[in-house]
């Protein structure tokens, strides 16, 4: 019989009560030879009597559902649900989501009930409605989810008919809780083939409904370093990054900002001035968080940088300095000019937080709301180590110099502020590497540096971990209270002095000398600081 162990006993027991089938996806899968963890039952019992029964029998029951309430059982990872019914399987299965999923056997006899022809389309590999498909996905819209999840899942054909229903209708997601939204997706976003499923989902109009910030990346031309476009270098990158939800939604949202921040390379000329939209040139308005346009003010300036695609009255500066000529016309773009998405990481993180609320990922990331947390800070950071690496991964590898480069990298991605998180490096390299190879013209000696790199960092990670442990605290305490450092100006030094211990084998936490030269240098930073102020 179909189920685990535990499963088999309650279902043999139930099914000497009254009617008993099993139906579903652990019948279906039995029909593959794939073997089940979950086994859902349906019987003619009133659910009162099941629970009674199960109780005596020494089970914990669980009711579960709002509108069809069903009686759970758990043990480890294995579930059974059962759920009562009129005891006409023909009606029951016009209730379910697809034919392969309305096949029934019975406990008692172990034959096989097929009201709605599941079988003959489970062998064809054809996924089709029970009954009318408009009916079933109206009673619960997160069908048309769960059809894009079984059609890649196990390689069926969506019936035509069933589909067009799916796009006519992708609207009525809306209706569904964000929570069980949330599940469904995360299900497709793990799967082995989910290129496949995020074109399908595409094709329903998902994107285009409920993330048209990914949506509006198709067709968007990148640079030339791209052989695709921006959606299809998300799709590549989303299909070579590890199978871990965090991940994968990672690479999935991790361009998104390049929608907004594309741009053509073009120079401007004039006088830079403050107005009420804050720095412009002419009435070309400036952005550039890393730049200082207030030391510039009033001044006639010479700019290089990007006019962006969607906001042609605004220019992302790259380069300043003080005008050696005046051009005819303040603007003037680049002939066959640099695509440019200036700082499109930061762009994305921003609108990864905005698109977070819609969903609930805190309920199926590792971590909560950590996890998201996590999920922005791997998005706004998935350009750190080509930004970093960009002269080592051209070549002319100066072994010390590259791994002193790796050494800063892991410890400034794996420090949280209360330990060392190598986890955080790891996933910070495999999207990395995802996005470096990802539809984008690599020469095959870069290909070889990146690897080389990564390692690098890997061990890095291992040694700075196993340091980070082993650090005794005792003796710069006694130190730091000899100084007076109390509060935040003892937390300031220590992390001031973690960083050079970390980063420094020959510096140590019992070198009087050490710590003194910190101090010393702490103090002056101090000082500066409150003068700046």
């Amino acid at each position: 019989m179909i189920g685990k162990t535990f499963q088999q006993e309650i279902l043999e027991r139930l099914s000497d009560l009254g009617q008993l089938y099993i139906v579903g996806g652990a019948v279906r899968d039995a029909q593959l030879g794939i073997p089940s963890k979950d086994v859902d039952a349906v019987t003619s019992l009133p659910l009162e009597e099941i629970e009674k029964r199960l109780l005596d029998w020494g089970y914990v029951p669980h009711t579960i559902g709002a509108h069809l309430q069903t009686v759970s059982l758990f043990k480890g990872t294995e579930r059974l649900d059962i759920a009562p019914f009129s005891g006409e399987v023909e009606k029951d299965a016009l209730r379910r989501d697809f034919t392969l999923n309305a096949i029934y056997q019975d406990v008692n006899t172990g034959k096989i009930i097929d009201p709605l022809g599941g079988l003959q389309d489970l062998y064809e590999k054809r996924l089709k409605a029970c009954g009318r498909a408009e009916e079933r996905f109206s009673e619960d819209p997160i069908r048309i989810l769960r059809l894009v999840r079984l059609a890649v899942r196990y390689g069926f054909v969506i019936d035509q008919e069933t589909w067009q229903v799916a796009v006519d209708h992708i609207s009525w997601l809306h209706k569904v809780s964000t929570e069980r939204v949330t599940q469904e997706l995360a299900r497709i976003l793990v799967l082995e083939d989910v290129d496949k499923a995020l074109g399908l989902l595409d094709d329903l109009g998902y994107w285009q409904d409920y993330i048209p910030e990914l949506a509006r990346l198709k067709g968007l031309v990148q640079n030339r370093y791209h052989t695709k476009d921006a959606w299809e270098h998300t799709r590549h990158v989303v299909r070579n990054s590890p199978d871990r939800l965090l991940l994968r939604l990672a690479a999935l949202f991790h361009d998104i900002g390049k929608w907004e921040t594309a741009s053509r390379e073009c120079y401007i000329c004039g006088i830079m001035r403050l107005t009420h939209r804050g720095y412009q040139v002419e009435e070309y308005k400036l952005l550039n968080s890393k730049k200082n346009f207030d030391q510039w003010r009033n001044m006639h300036v010479e700019i290089h940088g990007g006019r962006l695609d969607n906001r042609p009255d605004t220019i992302v500066v790259k380069r300043i300095r003080l005008a050696q000529f005046t051009q005819e016309k303040p603007l003037k773009m680049v002939p066959e000019g640099k695509r440019h998405f200036l700082q499109h990481e930061k762009a994305s993180a921003r609108l990864v937080k905005e698109i977070l609320p819609r969903f609930q990922w805190s309920m199926v990331l590792p971590g909560g709301n950590k996890g998201e947390r996590e999920l922005e800070y791997l998005v706004g950071h998935h350009m750190l180590g080509n930004l970093t690496f960009t002269n080592d991964l051209k070549g002319g590898l100066a072994h010390s110099r590259v791994v002193n480069k790796t050494r800063r990298f892991a410890w400034e991605v794996g420090w949280n502020g209360k330990a060392y998180n190598s986890q955080r490096v790891e996933d910070l390299l495999d999207l990395w590497r995802a996005d470096f190879l990802g539809g984008k013209q690599v020469a095959e000696e870069t290909i070889e540096r990146f690897v080389w790199i990564q390692g690098e960092i890997r061990r890095e990670c291992v040694f700075l971990d196993e340091r980070d442990k082993r650090l005794s605290w005792v003796y710069f305490s006694e130190f730091a209270h000899k100084k007076d450092l109390e509060g935040e100006r003892y937390g300031w030094f220590k992390e001031q002095v973690r960083r050079q211990v970390m980063l420094n084998p020959n510096c140590r936490l019992e070198d009087p000398g050490f710590l003194e030269r910190e101090y010393n240098f702490f103090l002056k930073n101090s000082c500066e600081s409150s003068l700046t102020k």
